[in-house]
């Protein structure tokens, strides 16, 4: 019995490590569970975490930040030399090599994947930066994990209903709910040109798992004069993004920003610099920006929506609140709206606000109106009231829900989230 116990013991540790790692957690912020047992440090025990983590096919396929797993392994050397450890031979030879592999375009971009309960997977390709090129959608933030978590203990709020989510950012809310909920369709929206781009690199590479037998075509993002092959198009998409986030990777002063407070201590950076020019930067011109890819279909009749090959219940939309025609939503007509981390500056309120009245104001077929719900972290309590205001301000209501009971993935929680229920009443 005890031999048992302590196997279950081990496995709870490995799957805990391994999640931390994947999700790429700081190190410092890294909790290692025990035992309290000898085995938890044994030669076995540290090669399989070795096997779990940064030798597991998933690392692989979908690695984390190279330097991320320098300092994961370089963190196990120095706890084992701190206890006085036999170290196996292995752990000495893994950083060795990580040491000896040569960051790929300034190791910018990285994948982190997220385990769900049910045992899936969601991988990301995203920045190691928390903010780039002006904006933070390239990043997963605490409120989108949050969200995700807080629709999988919700499902039945969403069986069966149209959901839009506004500012997808990389996706992680929206991959959890496709990956856990039947729907009658599922929005996915940005408008910032390089998040657009590993949105939907990222939709394809989750939401195209449960047909083994689609093959996808390299996807390709650009202004519709180009001609050039897709492939190229391709290359030259993501070596520009790395370019452009690496043009500022020293650190001005990290504390300046105010929503930087989980920056991993591996990298630091602010916006990008305005200097940088690229006369082959297929970036210049966000409006002209369209999806030229066979995995996926534009809708004719909305511009800027494109539908899922696979599953055309997933669609993709460039959406910018304050610019983009307003006639669109009628006929998206969601019957609930999903967003994470989008109140985080007052000037950007009146237009989200404005969407969040016009969406919540439309009437469904049965009478219905729909709800949004937005969860944020409240980093300044001015900010928050403010977005309050300016809802009272268009005559919506709102209500602070539960938050998820169970946790699920590993992120910061000393700053407070808080998940609100938005309505526009009928007589309104």
């Amino acid at each position: 019995m005890a031999a048992s116990m302590n196997t279950a013991g081990e496995e709870n540790i490995l799957r805990d490590i391994k999640n931390q790692f994947f999700e790429m957690v700081p190190i410092r912020r890294m909790k290692w569970k025990t035992t309290h047992s000898d085995e938890d440090v044994s030669p076995d025990m540290q090669r399989a975490v070795l096997k779990a983590t940064v030798q597991h096919a998933t690392c692989k396929q979908y690695p984390p930040s190279l330097n991320y797993q320098r300092a994961f392994v370089k963190s196990i050397l120095h706890k084992l030399e701190d206890i006085d450890a036999d170290i196996c031979d292995e752990i000495y030879e893994t950083y060795s090599d990580l040491l000896q592999q040569k960051e790929e375009e300034d190791d910018t971009l990285c994948y982190k994947t997220y385990t769900l309960p049910c045992g899936n997977t969601i991988s990301l390709q995203e920045s190691v930066h928390l903010i780039s090129q002006g904006t933070t959608g390239l990043s997963t933030w605490q409120a989108a994990l949050n969200l995700a978590e807080w629709c999988m203990e919700n499902s039945t709020f969403l069986k069966n209903k149209r959901v839009m989510e506004l500012g997808s950012g990389l996706g992680l809310t929206g991959i959890t709910v496709c990956k856990n909920n039947q729907m009658k369709s599922y929005t996915f929206s940005d408008c910032h040109p390089q998040v657009m781009y590993l949105l939907m690199r990222n939709i394809e590479t989750n939401l195209a798992e449960q047909s083994s037998q689609t093959v996808f075509t390299p996807p390709d993002v650009f202004p519709s004069s180009s001609k050039q092959c897709p492939e190229k198009k391709d290359g030259r998409m993501i070596k520009s993004i790395r370019r452009q986030l690496s043009t500022n990777t020293e650190a001005s002063n990290p504390c300046s920003v105010s929503m930087c407070s989980d920056i991993m201590e591996i990298s630091y950076t602010s916006t990008a610099s305005s200097s940088y020019d690229d006369t082959e930067d297929m970036f210049s011109d966000s409006a002209d920006f369209q999806i030229e890819s066979q995995n996926w279909v534009m809708d004719d009749c909305l511009p800027g929506m494109y539908c899922f090959c696979q599953d055309e219940r997933i669609r993709l939309m460039k959406y910018d609140w304050e610019t983009s025609d307003d006639r669109v939503l009628w006929d998206i007509a969601p019957d609930v709206i999903l967003a994470a981390d989008v109140v985080y500056d007052v000037s950007i309120m009146p237009a989200l606000v404005s969407v969040l009245r016009k969406l919540l104001s439309l009437e469904m077929e049965c009478g219905q109106r729909a709800t949004a719900v937005i969860a944020s972290t409240i980093r300044n309590e001015d900010t928050r009231d403010h977005f309050l205001i300016v809802l009272a301000n268009e005559g919506l209501t709102y209500e602070i829900v539960d938050s998820p009971t169970k946790r699920i993935f590993h992120y910061e929680d000393t700053i407070p989230i808080e998940i609100l229920k938005i309505r526009c009443p009928a007589a309104s």
